[in-house]
């Protein structure tokens, strides 16, 4: 009874400060660190870069650096926390990333964005199995982008298509990329000279005077060698497109127990020293550049030594470092957080993929990524499950983003006295009025009783989603370019390609 009056006079003097005024309320994030724990983390990410240092593969990188204060020995950069606080500085809060279609361009870290996966070897469905990807695939791929009411940003590497040469793949790709989608892009390491034709064939398909001066277009996703290794054609995709104003994604991919520390807040400080290097340089070369950052690490199976993508303790250590992001540095953050270990569409991939986008999107991410079909640690990616992986995306966005009524109203004091005791609900006119949009609706689930899902062909959600990605290729155009756009950026390829 004394704990029940603490209590109403609690809510009392809650409800005189304003407290319950309110009538919606939102989940909570999750968090992990104190204030104090992520100024300790902040600090030992500075005495890593100001003590051990970061190798650059890269000579115009490290005179760069050593001008503007670093300690350069042989291709070591030991980099001081001025430098690091000047760039942090640097740092847009949000931007925009324009698209070419203009009303599905997005505003980065004002919201929760979907994005695709890259760096794919193989492509599988029921129909033909696994198989190593082609550039057929590769356009497939980009069409369901453009068809997905949950991916915001397209492009990047789904599929490394095997029957093109490396010398030109990325013409190829790009050309697909454009010709299939207007959302918003993201390109992909392939070297300096090779980023500079993909920037070049994006502006082609704008057709704008100044467009990278005024607007950011593309995205790049930039991969370290942990532990602190930063190779040359990494750095020199890096420089083509901080130069031009395009946007950063510093995203090191450490595994914990292998090329980072067995610790989830040892491996934060590890990653976000590389991070913080990224930022550093990409500032020097464009002071004020957008970056995201954007930690994509897991542990490995200690069992074999083998990444995995899996295990819950990525994604908390994820969960450390989307707080860090948003609530320290007040940076978007990008997550990789879509993969799984499962070599098939079953159960495993579901429960590992849903594991880790609810943990991220539950966290805070700004942009949650690979989160389209992908299989096996990376390496695969299936139709079907960039089909199934919507609704998990869906469900995910539902609870960050669903509002919990608490108002008067919504109690439902008078509809529960109106139907009364042993009454039913189903006919009353307030479920009437909301049975429409009130309640989450799934987009490939099965939701029928099992006599009427047998009558429908007792198809499971692998079955449903074959069905589902073939309808859309199928109802996909051509091209969304214009014949002369198209003839410009073939053009292009002929007078570029090797």
């Amino acid at each position: 009874i004394q704990i029940h009056a603490l209590k109403a006079i609690e809510i009392q003097r809650a409800t005189e400060m304003g407290v319950y005024k309110m009538t919606t309320r939102n989940l909570s994030r999750l968090t992990v660190l104190t204030a104090e724990d992520m100024n300790r983390i902040h600090d030992a990410s500075v005495k890593v870069l100001e003590q051990t240092g970061m190798v650059f593969q890269s000579q115009k990188a490290l005179d760069l650096l050593k001008k503007h204060g670093a300690t350069i020995d042989g291709k070591r950069a030991f980099i001081s926390r001025r430098m690091i606080e000047e760039a942090l500085g640097e740092c847009p809060k949000t931007f925009k990333w324009r698209a070419l279609n203009e009303n599905k361009s997005v505003d980065i870290g004002k919201g929760l964005l979907a994005q695709a996966g890259g760096g794919s070897v193989y492509i599988q469905d029921l129909d033909n199995g696994r198989r190593p990807g082609k550039l057929a695939d590769f356009s497939n791929i980009q069409k369901l982008y453009q068809a997905s009411d949950v991916i915001d940003i397209a492009g990047f590497s789904p599929i490394d298509p095997s029957d093109l040469d490396s010398k030109n793949k990325h013409l190829y790709m790009q050309y697909e990329i454009l010709k299939n989608t207007d959302k918003p892009v993201h390109g992909h390491v392939c070297g300096g000279h090779q980023a500079a034709q993909m920037l070049d064939m994006i502006e082609i398909a704008f057709g704008e005077d100044n467009l990278m001066q005024n607007h950011h277009v593309m995205g790049l996703s930039i991969n370290t060698i942990s532990p602190l290794g930063f190779g040359e054609d990494q750095i020199d995709t890096l420089y083509e497109y901080a130069a031009r104003n395009q946007i950063i994604i510093a995203a090191p991919m450490a595994i914990g127990g292998a090329s980072a520390p067995l610790s989830h807040v040892g491996m934060t400080v590890l990653v976000n020293a590389e991070i913080l290097a990224i930022i550093v340089l990409t500032q020097l070369i464009n002071p004020g550049n957008p970056v995201f950052m954007a930690p994509s690490s897991s542990f490995a199976d200690m069992r074999t030594g083998a990444y995995s993508s899996g295990i819950p303790d990525g994604m908390l250590h994820l969960i450390s470092h989307i707080q860090l992001c948003r609530d320290y540095y007040q940076l978007p953050a990008r997550v990789l957080c879509g993969s799984c270990d499962s070599k098939e569409v079953d159960a495993q991939a579901g429960y590992e993929t849903m594991q880790n986008i609810m943990t991220a999107v539950m966290a805070g991410a700004d942009l949650v990524a690979h989160v389209s079909g992908v299989l096996e640690g990376i390496m695969t990616i299936s139709y079907e499950k960039m089909i199934i992986d919507e609704e998990l995306v869906r469900r995910a966005k539902y609870y960050a983003s669903r509002n919990i009524d608490v108002s008067e109203e919504a109690l439902s004091v008078d509809v529960i006295k109106d139907v009364g005791p042993g009454g039913t609900f189903l006919t009353h006119q307030s479920v009437y009025d909301n049975c429409r949009g009130y309640l989450f609706t799934p987009s490939i689930s099965d939701w029928l009783n099992f006599a009427e899902w047998q009558r429908e062909g007792a198809h499971d959600v692998v079955a449903r989603a074959n069905k589902v990605f073939k309808e859309r290729l199928a109802a996909a155009p051509e091209s969304i370019l214009d014949s002369e756009v198209l003839a410009d950026l073939q053009a292009y390829i002929e007078k570029h390609k090797s």
